[in-house]
């Protein structure tokens, strides 16, 4: 019997980071403690009044307080906490965070959908032997998203080796992102949601051969009553987010981008059968519409189903909620009460191939699970690696010329920076992860349960989440898959410009 393989190797991005801050706040007390003493010697030499070093000093060391000091609850600085806050609170007041939509509203309806999904679109267009399928068009950044439905064949039925060779391919072809200019990011989206009452004896009443034995049809329709409630529906999808204008050249109409897309998605779809997946098509715009009105509606979600299955289509004038609320723990939208959170820390540990398990396995509340990775481009992964290697060199050099004895997670750290170093030199792909899951219910007393539920999943999973306070509605459209990402969203804005 072979040796059961585990994966690792996992770290923050630090940079030249002094101890846990990071590079911005080392930055801050720098600033903290040069500034004065630069406008001390100025002062010196110039013979002005030494009160100007005292107001300083009472501007900078708060302002470096704030940036160093953690806020337990939110997991950001003190300063970054009371930002979010007065963003939030700015937001509310102005009407940002609440969505009403429908035949009674004072204005006409465009189509809509509320908060970071504002600018999104569908469009249709056809592959290359003439399939339909739809990409989500961001109007506001130019990005094109693309949505591929797949079906893993999972790992209960399969060797070790045959699991090995499935993650050695997805390592690869997620490698492969670096290579291709127009990929900004993608993610892989995995909802669960327990199946209403009567889902399976209706999904088997209707496919019943009604020339088949009696003993047969009541057998059938046994079955499916004695499992009312215990079956659950999975879908699972792989998501790419391409910006057009990277390309070289780079296309000067809409043809043209959406054919630049089409060119790269074609490559990429090609080899994810290698990485344990079955191929179920691209999805098109009516499955979009159809997914996100389920997320904003639940309760719909089997009339939804029924729809589909009849070929009758939504409008993208659907897709979105009629009445919609952001709260700080929590985010309303039609039937629907939902709670994100984000991933803090990947597991430091060694784990196995089956330790998302607990986390994407279905039960008894509505789950979805969003991991996305920014894949940097090929030339510049091997500066990114090399830049953290030689800070975990900085920082032991910095301890010794201190006197200062090194930690075993210190050590455990600069391994693994030279270990990416080594990986990449060898081929391998450099990104940034992030996870955001979502759980949603149609009843808020059940909140609290839902909650515990996806906390107790994600500590048996060796991931460390934390609540989107504050920022619940975009947790949530984070978790969609529909190209939205959080770290992108924070440069937006005024703050960008």
């Amino acid at each position: 019997m072979g040796q059961l393989r585990t994966y690792g190797g996992w770290r923050p991005r630090r940079g030249f980071g002094l101890g846990r801050l990071s590079e911005a706040q080392t930055l801050a007390v720098f600033v903290a403690v040069l500034v004065p003493l630069v406008v001390w010697v100025i002062t010196a030499t110039a013979g002005l009044p030494l009160v100007i070093v005292l107001v300083v000093l009472v501007i900078t060391l708060p302002l470096a307080g704030l940036a160093v000091i953690p806020h337990r609850r939110l997991g950001v600085s003190l300063g970054a906490a009371m930002v979010l806050r007065v963003r939030t609170g700015w937001a509310r007041r102005r009407g940002h965070a609440d969505w009403e939509s429908g035949v009674f509203t004072r204005h006409p309806r465009r189509g809509e959908l509320p908060g970071a999904l504002a600018p999104t679109m569908p469009l249709s267009t056809r592959d290359g032997v003439g399939r339909e399928y739809g990409l989500l068009w961001d109007r506001r950044t130019g990005r094109l998203t693309a949505c591929i439905r797949v079906a893993p064949v999972g790992t209960v039925l399969a060797d070790q080796e045959r699991t090995d060779s499935w993650i050695g391919a997805w390592a690869q072809w997620k490698a492969s992102l670096g290579y291709e200019p127009t990929v900004e990011w993608m993610s892989v989206t995995v909802e669960s949601a327990p199946s209403q009452a009567t889902e399976l004896a209706d999904y088997v009443a209707d496919r019943l051969d009604t020339s088949a034995p009696a003993a047969a049809r009541e057998m059938m329709t046994e079955v499916a009553d004695a499992h009312r409630g215990s079956t659950a529906d999975i879908s699972v999808r792989v998501n790419l987010t391409f910006q057009p204008a990277h390309a070289h050249p780079a296309p000067t109409d809409d043809a043209g981008r959406v054919a630049e897309v089409s060119r790269a998605l074609s490559g990429l779809e090609a080899d994810l059968p290698l990485c344990g997946v079955a191929l179920l098509g691209r999805a098109t715009p009516a499955q979009m519409t159809h997914w996100l009105r389920a997320a904003y509606d639940p309760a719909s979600r089997a009339d939804l189903s029924k729809l589909v299955e009849q070929d009758e289509l939504l409008a993208w004038a659907d897709a979105g909620p009629v009445v919609a609320e952001t709260a700080d723990e929590f985010y309303h939208h039609d039937s629907g009460w939902s709670v994100s959170w984000a991933l803090v820390a990947l597991p430091k540990q060694n784990v196995t191939s089956n330790v998302l398990a607990p986390l994407l396995t279905p039960g008894r509340y509505h789950r979805r699970v969003t991991w996305t990775s920014q894949v940097y481009p090929a030339d510049v992964a091997g500066d990114i690696v090399a830049r953290e290697a030689s800070g975990s060199a900085f920082r032991r050099e910095l301890r010794r010329r201190r006197g200062l004895d090194e930690s075993a997670r210190e050590r455990a750290d600069e391994a693994r920076a030279r270990q990416a170093a080594e990986e990449e030199a060898a081929g391998a792909g450099v990104e940034v992860d992030g996870v955001y899951v979502t759980t949603t219910v149609e009843d808020p007393r059940q909140l609290p349960d839902a909650i515990a539920d996806l906390e107790s999943r994600a500590r048996n999973a060796k991931l460390r989440l934390r609540r989107c306070t504050g920022w619940q509605s975009a947790g949530f459209a984070a978790s969609l898959g529909v190209g939205v990402y959080p770290p992108e969203l924070s440069r937006r804005g005024k703050w960008q410009r």
